[in-house]
């Protein structure tokens, strides 16, 4: 993704599904959040294009925000008001645990690298151990899981999305990871999450569970890949909030009932 200005709901719903996933509560003592932050290079862009108006919009429209997380939209209000300006991705994540610990470093392949996939793997060797002191990592790109075969000539984009490769390399670490996917309007969103979690099944043997929001921008895919020492906590805390008063925007599918249903 790029460091541009988030949607008025759709950054401030990731906000605060990441808060929830992380904080202390009586579902569980909490985890570190770890974020690795994809800024794609060249082709590859953000579906949503440049909302200016986050924090912004009309009183009634502020009012019905502010209701699903009245301390997190607040601190967020505050944060823009003292900016003179819409939050930017990269300052929304000041609202979560201050224990966060962030990899933002841009992917930029090495044009004089044989193979341009060695920029890739390097980068996020970083990456991953960056976050090697958190329990659940949060994979920030708009463009979820995408292929394992990062082959591009030298100097074009980089391939979009976290590949199911490195999905794997952080689940093997002991980590639980969360995929992001902004699609586009025309995109059915449950057979995107059934696809998607029949993937990482059958690649990981693991069964996630899609977290799904929609706004103006399209449909936004959470996908909980849990390592399992974490799963019954992250569903826990998946249950809860779908009974909070967040839980009326977001459609939670699991993989083992979606599979049922198809």
């Amino acid at each position: 993704m790029q460091d541009r200005y988030p949607d008025d709901v759709g950054q401030f719903v990731k906000v605060a599904l990441l808060s929830r996933l992380v904080s202390m509560s009586p579902h569980g003592l909490g985890h570190r959040l770890g974020v690795i932050w994809l800024q794609e290079p060249g082709g590859c862009h953000r579906l949503d294009g440049d909302h200016l108006a986050y924090l912004h919009s009309t009183p009634d429209a502020d009012d019905q925000l502010r209701a699903l997380d009245p301390d997190l939209y607040d601190q967020l209000r505050v944060m823009a008001a003292r900016a003179g300006r819409p939050l930017s991705v990269r300052e929304t994540y000041r609202a979560l645990p201050t224990d966060i610990v962030r990899f933002d470093r841009p992917l930029r392949f090495d044009d004089r690298a044989p193979d341009p996939a060695d920029g890739r793997q390097r980068w996020f060797h970083d990456a991953r151990v960056t976050v090697s002191p958190c329990s659940l990592v949060f994979l920030d790109s708009d463009n979820g899981v995408g292929s394992d075969a990062v082959r591009l000539p030298s100097g074009q984009a980089a391939e979009c999305g976290f590949t199911m490769s490195e999905i794997a390399q952080l689940v093997e670490r002991g980590h639980s990871v969360v995929t992001h996917q902004l699609l586009h309007p025309s995109q059915a969103a449950s057979r995107v999450a059934m696809t998607r979690m029949s993937a990482i099944h059958d690649a990981l043997g693991i069964e996630p569970t899609t977290v799904t929001h929609e706004s103006l921008s399209g449909e936004r895919l959470f996908t909980v890949i849990a390592h399992h020492r974490h799963r019954a906590d992250l569903e826990d805390r998946i249950g809860a909030l779908a009974l909070s008063r967040l839980g009326g925007e977001f459609h939670v599918h699991r993989w083992r009932t979606e599979l049922l249903s198809a």
